[in-house]
């Protein structure tokens, strides 16, 4: 019955995106070339994200999750670096079920609701990192969320 589970799991998974290398290969050494190749004039940010990622990834059972916060005014490469990072990390990039986005305007855009708000956020993700470890949560133009 196991054997078959898998089989059948590993079948699912070649047609639908699941939690696995075949959809997460966490290409590094991609993310590094992308890196130097594509940013430009963040070449301190891009050291400790490359070596930040690596560490954490080289860890199967990390205690905690790896966080970056990125400030800059618009235009500096903060998105763009988000891009970079799932790109690699993530074999639909952005389109990964496993890259979740948010923006305070559009996902918490009522003040009046924000204790809601914060309940829906905690579940999503507890939901989200239960069905996958290794997914990635963006979230743009946090200067914008109610406070």
């Amino acid at each position: 019955a196991g054997l078959a589970a898998a089989a059948q799991y590993h079948l699912y998974c070649r047609f639908r995106e699941c939690c696995s290398e075949d959809w997460i290969p966490l290409d590094v050494k991609g993310l590094q070339e992308d890196l130097d190749n594509r940013l430009f004039g963040q070449h301190i940010a891009s050291e400790v994200i490359r070596k930040a990622i690596r560490g954490f990834l080289r860890n199967p059972e990390p205690a905690k999750p790896l966080v970056f916060s990125l400030h800059g005014s618009s235009g500096t490469g903060k998105n763009f670096i988000s891009r970079i990072i799932a790109e690699n990390l993530y074999k639909k990039g952005l389109n990964s079920n496993h890259v979740h986005q948010f923006l305070p305007k559009l996902n918490f855009p009522d003040l009046a609701h924000i204790d809601k708000y914060k309940q829906e956020l905690q579940a999503i993700i507890q939901e989200r990192v239960k069905a996958c470890p290794r997914s990635l949560f963006i979230f743009d133009e946090m200067d914008k969320m109610h406070p």
